[in-house]
């Protein structure tokens, strides 16, 4: 209970009615000033019991019309309060947005003699995330304004706010859009199923129906794909969320497009009701983790979880200088065959593959996959939804994932199509993304590993076609 400043002011009257009854000598005034404060005392025990009573029979709902909405929509809230006790208190209930959304929130007041009240006011939601509602605010005063009471009642809501879709999704490869819905799975018999399970080069004997034409006109040499027969997989779902995903301007960050990726294969494997375990990773290892499973609740808490991804804060690895290939190191250590003090200098760094298999056994990315493997009891498909700041760890890790007859699926966000403030010199771009396209290359070309792009398709073709502008000049 609070004690207003009219009850200080009050107590302040009594105190100096009795004291100018002392000085003055007047039994009556002394009289008085108990009586005032008996009165005081008997008022305040009316209004904690009255006030207990009526908090009691309060019915107070707070919720908004929908709790799934979508980055910088609105909604509608709405805040009633009902009562079936008749009471002389003033009783207001007050609502506040959570932190991060914004709204003038909502007031109900009722006076003596009213038995309910009701307000529907309105929530932007700019950011995604999850938000809960704190309990209603709840002030009693009694008549004379002299005593408060406050507390929380009532129900407090939670809102799942989803980011906005990417319209301008890209997945694909070189630049070309994957045309069929991706996450589809195999088995190790290929044949003609109806999944794509590689390119080769075409050989006598085969069929002219299995060449691939799109394959074969970018590729300047006849090639055939192959298919795979669809059955149950179990399937390990690796969402990177560390500080680089951050990457972008608002609502077009690397982990926006890849949470768009990672939820198109969440709906695939539920349609299927597929067995799929998900792990996250950030900065410091592993965030959350969820075991497999098909259970509608199961893939509702991915799908929550997914939703309201955030990317993790920037931590000091200590990793020093860019880990070294020990494969390449060999090679540029053989080129170091010289006996100038350069090259005696640089030799034992290059021979070194220690110091890189230390640094690997740490990475976040890599400790995580590595978690992932030896949790599994059979052959499993890990998908890696990643970008390429991190492509020895990468690397490493996918061939980890692919030991045991292992099949990994590899997405990536590639660095150049998300820098903010727009690619600087377009030539450096296209040189860059050619670079990464390499880089993927070089993923996909491992026994059992996809590896795919994830962008914005529009900033992809102004990198494209600046290449092609490229090429015309120097024609």
């Amino acid at each position: 209970m609070e004690f207003t400043r009219r009850y200080w002011a009050t107590v302040a009257l009594v105190a100096l009615l009795a004291v100018w009854a002392t000085v003055l000598e007047r039994p009556l005034l002394v009289v008085g000033a108990g009586g005032v404060t008996a009165w005081l005392l008997v008022y305040q025990y009316r209004f904690v019991r009255t006030t207990g009573t009526a908090l009691a029979a309060l019915d107070i709902v707070l919720q908004t019309a929908r709790t799934r909405v979508t980055a910088e929509e609105r909604t509608a809230g709405f805040l009633a309060v009902r009562t079936d006790v008749s009471t002389e208190l003033t009783i207001q209930v007050s609502a506040d947005a959570p932190v991060g959304a914004r709204s003038s929130g909502a007031t109900v007041v009722l006076t003596p003699g009213t038995h309910e009240s009701e307000q529907v006011f309105e929530v932007a939601w700019p950011v995604a995330g999850q938000f809960s509602f704190d309990q209603p605010t709840v002030t009693v005063t009694d008549p004379l304004g002299l005593f408060a009471e406050t507390t929380q009642l009532g129900t407090a809501p939670t809102v799942t706010v989803e980011p906005r879709a990417q319209s301008d999704l890209h997945v694909g490869e070189g630049g070309t859009q994957l045309l069929g819905g991706f996450g589809e799975h195999e088995t190790d018999a290929t044949g003609s199923g109806h999944t794509p399970a590689e390119v080769r080069k075409y050989l006598p004997g085969d069929s002219v129906r299995q060449i691939d034409w799109k394959a074969t006109a970018r590729l300047a040499e006849p090639h055939v794909r192959e298919f795979e027969g669809e059955t149950d997989l179990e399937t390990v779902l690796v969402v990177d969320h560390r500080h680089s995903m951050a990457m972008g301007t608002a609502g077009e960050r690397k982990l926006d497009f890849a949470r768009q990726v990672a939820l198109a294969l969440l709906e695939n494997a539920q349609r299927k009701d597929d067995p799929l375990a998900s792990t996250f990773v950030g900065d410091e290892g592993i965030t959350e983790r969820f075991d497999l499973g098909t259970a509608r609740d199961h893939y509702r808490a991915i799908d929550t979880h997914l939703r309201t991804l955030e990317p993790t804060a920037s931590v000091d690895s200590g990793a020093g200088a860019p880990m070294v290939d020990p494969a390449r190191a060999r090679v540029t250590a053989a080129s170091l065959d010289g006996d100038t003090p350069f090259d005696r200098k640089l030799r034992p760094f290059f021979e070194q593959t220690t110091n890189y298999v230390e640094r690997i056994a740490t990475q976040p990315l890599f400790t995580t996959v590595r978690s992932v493997v030896n949790r599994r009891s059979g052959t499993v498909r890990t998908i890696i939804v990643t970008d390429d700041e991190h492509r020895t760890e990468l690397r490493e890790a996918v061939k980890l994932a692919q030991h045991g007859g292992g099949h990994v699926v590899v997405f990536l966000a590639p660095s150049v199509l998300y820098e903010d403030g727009g690619f600087g010199i377009v030539e450096s771009a296209y040189d860059r993304y050619t670079a990464f396209e390499e880089f993927r290359r070089e993923l996909a070309s491992l026994p059992r590993v996809s590896a795919f792009e994830v962008g914005p398709a529009d900033r992809l073709s102004s990198v494209l076609e600046a290449g092609r502008s490229q090429r015309r000049v120097r024609q």
